[in-house]
């Protein structure tokens, strides 16, 4: 009988041995998986060098460092493929500065827009921003950003004795980058009494030669521009000659 109980306090003994080094055993892993989480490094998107704010990002501008993970800001790009993690953020623009080395976050991120980040970040390289004022706001319900446009100038011409005009496609395939109607400023009408004329504003990217082309018709026709819209795809440039009150009569 005493033999007995002295087994069981020793299986007793045992199985509290084992209790408390299983119990030891998961204590230690759960301290090291606490520790890994805190300190284990994480490939994160960084700026390669300072950027300015109302920048638009492209791959020259990011690179990919390691930092702890207890390091990493909240709303940072996690890179595990790099190509698609930069491919997610390219062409958005900063809010606010970032320094060299400095996490690229959500929260200091926008989509570019007129509104938002002004017109620099949505010209394409090698081109300015134009804006090209027009009289006819009805054209503005047929232009959206991003669409392609002709532009057409009406200059005085002499023919022979006579006073005349002609009406040439001064531009062709030109990215118009934003629209926006515009209260002009007031004009005295037939009645003496001021009024206010509602204007267009066409923000146009154009070549650096394109841009003194269409501000030199702009004072030659004295503003009598006109645009009509591409359709999608269509980007050829045709040589066009242009026309006279003698090409509008039909023989």
């Amino acid at each position: 009988m005493e033999n007995l109980l002295q087994n069981k306090k020793a299986i007793q003994l045992i199985v509290s041995a084992v209790m408390a080094l299983l119990f030891v055993n998961f204590y230690l892993k759960t301290k090291e998986q606490s520790m890994a989480n805190s300190y284990g490094m994480v490939e994160v998107l960084v700026a390669a060098r300072d950027i300015s704010p109302h920048t638009q990002l492209t791959a020259d501008y990011m690179t990919i460092q390691k930092v702890p993970l207890k390091f990493m800001d909240p709303g940072a790009y996690m890179v595990k493929i790099p190509q698609e993690a930069m491919s997610r953020i390219q062409g958005k623009v900063t809010i606010a500065a970032i320094p060299q080395g400095g996490q690229i976050t959500q929260a200091n991120l926008t989509d570019p827009s007129m509104s938002e980040t002004g017109v620099a970040p949505l010209i394409p390289p090698g081109k300015r921003g134009y804006v090209l004022r027009l009289g006819n706001t009805d054209v503005a319900d047929l232009i959206l950003p991003g669409d392609h446009i002709d532009v057409i100038a009406t200059f005085a011409v002499k023919q022979g004795e006579n006073n005349s005009k002609a009406t040439y496609t001064i531009l062709q395939n030109i990215l118009v980058i934003g629209v926006g109607r515009v209260i002009k400023r007031p004009t005295e009408g037939v009645t003496s009494k001021e009024k206010s004329a509602e204007g267009l504003n066409l923000t146009l990217a154009l070549e650096s030669t394109e841009a003194e082309k269409l501000a030199l018709a702009q004072s030659e026709s004295q503003g009598e521009i006109s645009v009509i819209v591409r359709p999608r795809g269509e980007n050829d440039i045709r040589s066009l000659p242009g026309v006279t009150p003698n090409h509008l009569i039909t023989h």
